[in-house]
């Protein structure tokens, strides 16, 4: 498992800015400050954690407060975190796991599913990635995008600040609030539970807070983003922006400024979710250079649950295996497929589990 110096952990290097090969000369990248941390202290931390889930957007979807915290697998020599109740993920899908579980783990209640080699694959997940952040820059996003963030940073300020920050913390409120008001996705907050949350993400290895902030507006907090450093990977775990703040492209310019800091961090690769059945969000994220990919994996559901899904809940069944057709609002995108950077030994390939089926559980968690 990857390590780094002692003070690698929360002692991150200012970004110098970029040179006119990547923006217009009159143009600079804010230095933003990443925190990197490796996958076993993270993980470490989110067992620790009370007050968040595995990942911040979580907070707002958990059917149970703590159903996501992660394990380590001796096995595999993996960590695996449960990304829905019953449910577990590596915490990478950047490595394939070249010796598979040949037994039930213990804490995956429905089934578990791995990124594995390609001939070994039975299912595929749709993950949006930067595969390589050392070629990362204004020639990775569309056009217009190019333009939405040049206006940014020029008339927004990209900083780094402090979630203990009591008054950052009622700002983000404020914007993550009106986010979800206007977005309609994840569920609004008080005072109490973001504060809490906000708090114990100041002392979460390998996280950052990053705000866009107008200073024509007496530097009114535009938007906010959570990344994560993990090993080689930055994680887009988090975007909110106010309603009302929007006409600087404060989301545009973050994300940018984020991936860019990560490159010159010296990050191999950048992770914004997986492929959504909504083709705007979509668009948004292949206009700033992120790229589907089907990552082959390997999927194993305990009886009764593969029999269930098929029967009772077809659309998650066939999400669960890749199935492009699983929503009838994906977008028309272009499947690139995986490319491990190196080739590993062949995988111990468990035999699949079905049987007859009760849904009751499945549907609640699924």
């Amino acid at each position: 498992m990857p390590t780094y110096p002692a003070n690698a952990e929360e002692s991150p290097r200012v970004v110098p800015a970029l040179v006119a090969a990547d923006l217009n000369p009159r143009l600079e990248l804010p230095a933003l400050r990443l925190a990197r941390t490796s996958e076993d202290r993270y993980c470490r931390a989110a067992l620790a954690s009370s007050r968040n889930e595995f990942w911040w957007y979580f907070n707002g979807l958990a059917p149970f407060g703590g159903y996501s915290k992660p394990f380590f697998d001796d096995r595999t020599g993996r960590w695996w975190y449960r990304v829905k109740p019953g449910f577990a993920w590596p915490v990478s899908f950047f490595r394939p796991i070249v010796e598979a579980p040949e037994r039930a783990p213990h804490w995956a209640l429905l089934g578990w599913q791995w990124p594995i080699l390609q001939d070994l694959a039975d299912s595929c997940v749709h993950m949006n990635a930067v595969w390589r952040l050392e070629s990362y820059g204004l020639n990775s996003v569309t056009p217009t995008k190019r333009r939405a963030v040049a206006k940014g940073l020029r008339e927004l300020e990209i900083t780094a600040e402090s979630t203990a920050d009591v008054c950052v913390i009622d700002e983000a409120l404020d914007v993550w609030n009106e986010h979800v008001a206007r977005t309609g996705w994840n569920r609004t907050m008080g005072p109490g539970e973001f504060a809490a949350s906000f708090a114990e993400l100041d002392r979460w290895p390998g996280t950052t807070l990053i705000t866009a902030r107008d200073p024509e507006q007496d530097r009114a907090l535009c938007a906010w983003m959570i990344v994560r450093c993990i090993d080689d990977t930055l994680y887009i775990d988090t975007v909110a922006s106010h309603t009302r703040r929007l006409e600087k492209r404060p989301n545009d310019t973050m994300i940018f400024s984020a991936l860019v800091a990560a490159r010159q961090r010296g990050l191999a690769h950048a992770h914004y979710s997986l492929v959504s059945g909504i083709p705007t969000l979509e668009a948004f994220k292949q206009s700033l250079g992120f790229v589907p990919h089907e990552v082959p994996t390997r999927l194993r559901l305990r009886a009764p649950v593969a029999a269930a899904l098929q029967r009772w809940r077809p659309e998650i069944y066939q999400r669960l295996h890749g199935d492009p057709g699983w929503s009838n609002t994906a977008s028309p995108r272009k499947k690139i497929p995986w490319r491990w950077p190196t080739t590993a030994a062949t995988a111990a390939v468990a035999a699949p589990v079905e049987s007859d089926a009760i849904t009751q559980l499945i549907s609640a968690v699924l």
